[in-house]
């Protein structure tokens, strides 16, 4: 019963699709979130989430969202995949965004490049439906450029100086800068404030270059403590306590096994200037994900972590779940990264 490739996305093919996306005159308007729309930008009602951008935790703490404009289309073979974009002026140009340009390791390639010019921007690419009881997902990832986690008081981390998490919170944007490899979760993705997602993600492939160094990364011997470019694999931890700032507590894969219940431990580091090959898989009894490449402490090597599913929020029958990649956060990371053939495998039953 192997897995077999139902849908498959170069970003070469994305040239046309882009080129009419851009092309778009930016003409916000009211619509439901619900539409799907052509790559214009449009002012869209506000989701009924707890933790949505106006959702009821703000609305009770007096915080308001800013106005801000989102597009939405989806491309790829029958459209299976959706881009959906975040940006607080309709004069934004999409391609800022989202744009088709060469390889930056082989300029006859072309990829997909996912930027955000200012941390209040977001733009994510998902499935358009919902995946089936059991995948695998796959894409190549890297060349990223979103800060450096680099301590101390004077450093940017990526950012262009004086950002804050605003109007969601009042903290300096710049402690944290980041990107999404890929990840899983339970609700539609779309880019929101950062606790949103917080609430909504099962099983993550990220980095979160973080200047107060909270992350431990595995440097072959030990956990050390260390903020630069960490490389997060992880469950959320259905049994922890669910906090509103943070969700519930990581199940990090580290040093070849699943960590205790909250432990924040890296796997490794990445590399500026690489290509990654990224995985997740749902089988019948868990999530396997997997990370390959040339990587700072363990070299080049493959990173396979399996984290069962009755160990995972939200991961029960019933309860859909949606791949993710790019930059999900419109009140935090400001940079760019790459990504390149997108692949989705399910299962064959024989």
């Amino acid at each position: 019963m192997p897995f077999n490739i139902v849908r498959l996305c170069p970003y070469a093919l994305l040239l046309l699709f882009a080129c009419e996306l851009n092309s778009q005159t930016p003409t916000p308007r009211n619509q439901t979130t619900t539409a799907r729309h052509q790559g214009s930008w449009k002012v869209l009602e506000e989701e009924t989430d707890k933790y949505s951008d106006g959702g009821e935790y703000f609305k009770q703490r007096g915080v308001k969202p800013p106005a801000a404009f989102r597009a939405e289309a989806p491309f790829g073979k029958d459209r299976w995949l959706s881009v959906a974009a975040y940006s607080r002026s309709s004069l934004t140009k999409f391609s800022d965004l989202f744009e088709v340009v060469p390889d930056p390791a082989d300029p006859k390639n072309h990829v997909l490049k996912v930027s955000s010019p200012k941390s209040t921007d977001g733009l994510i690419v998902r499935p358009t439906n919902a995946l089936p009881a059991k995948f695998r997902v796959c894409l190549k990832v890297g060349f990223a450029s979103f800060g450096d986690g680099k301590p101390g008081a004077t450093s940017l981390n990526g950012y262009l100086g004086g950002e804050t998490d605003e109007p969601w919170s009042n903290g300096d944007a710049s402690l944290e800068n980041g990107f999404y490899w890929l990840t899983i979760l339970d609700a539609t993705p779309r880019p929101h404030n950062n606790l949103w997602i917080h609430h909504h993600r099962k099983v993550v492939i990220d980095s979160d270059n973080n200047k107060e160094s909270w992350t431990n990364i595995w440097e072959g011997k030990d956990w050390v403590a260390d903020g630069q470019h960490p490389i997060m694999m992880f469950g959320v931890d259905k049994n922890g306590s669910d906090d509103d700032a943070t969700g519930k507590p990581f199940l990090s894969w580290s040093n070849s096994a699943l960590q205790p219940s909250g432990a924040i431990r890296a796997v490794d580091a990445y590399k500026d200037n690489t290509w990654y090959a990224a995985c997740i898989e749902r089988n019948a009894d868990a999530y396997v994900l997997t990370v390959s490449g040339d990587f700072k402490w363990g070299g080049q090597q493959t990173y396979a972590g399996t984290i069962p599913l009755n160990t995972v929020y939200q991961a029960d029958a019933g309860i859909p779940d949606f791949f993710m990649f790019g930059d999900p956060h419109n009140n935090y990371y400001r940079g760019s990264v790459y990504y390149d053939d997108i692949k989705l495998e399910t299962w064959q039953e024989r």
